[in-house]
């Protein structure tokens, strides 16, 4: 079904927005332009051949050595029993990406943890603020780079390695 997508997409928007299709045994996936993003969920929600109207997941992953940070959407209809996965990629300089929270209304909780955990700003998102640390935490801590400070708020944040431990 996925590969069906990739043309329907293909055809809908053309090769420079809807780059590359892997074929994989567990989830195919598609490869997109992130300037295109809130338009092609659009499509694919509002479809009616397609229906992928559940919003599954927003996970992110971070290539410190590629300096970019890959964003992973995973779609599902339910009246097709079908699943979608989308990537993009955004700079890790400049990680902003527009906001698909106006398609599906859930991607606005994920998106907000992708902000605190990856640093990834979403344009448009009704409320962008950090949803699993406090306001004032420096830092990223999904980001390969992050090194947390030793101390927040008078309290001590290192532990013992428990792979060092003396046995």
């Amino acid at each position: 079904m996925t590969q069906n997508i990739f043309n329907v997409l293909t055809q809908r928007f053309g090769a420079d927005t809807i780059l590359y299709y892997e074929q994989t045994s567990f989830d195919p996936y598609i490869i997109i332009n992130p300037e295109d993003i809130q338009s092609i969920c659009m499509y694919l929600r509002y479809n009616p051949e397609l229906k992928l109207s559940f919003f599954l997941n927003l996970s992110g992953v971070d290539y410190p050595d590629r300096e970019q940070i890959t964003l992973v959407y995973h779609i599902y209809s339910m009246a097709l029993k079908t699943t979608c996965v989308l990537k993009t990629s955004v700079s890790r300089e400049f990680p902003e990406l527009e906001s698909i929270e106006s398609v599906w209304k859930a991607a606005g909780w994920f998106e907000r943890e992708i902000y605190d955990l990856l640093g990834v700003s979403f344009i448009n998102h009704s409320n962008l603020k950090r949803i699993l640390l406090p306001e004032d935490w420096k830092g990223h801590p999904l980001r390969k780079d992050y090194r947390e400070e030793p101390v927040y708020h008078d309290m001590e944040t290192t532990r013992n390695n428990l792979l060092e431990t003396n046995r």
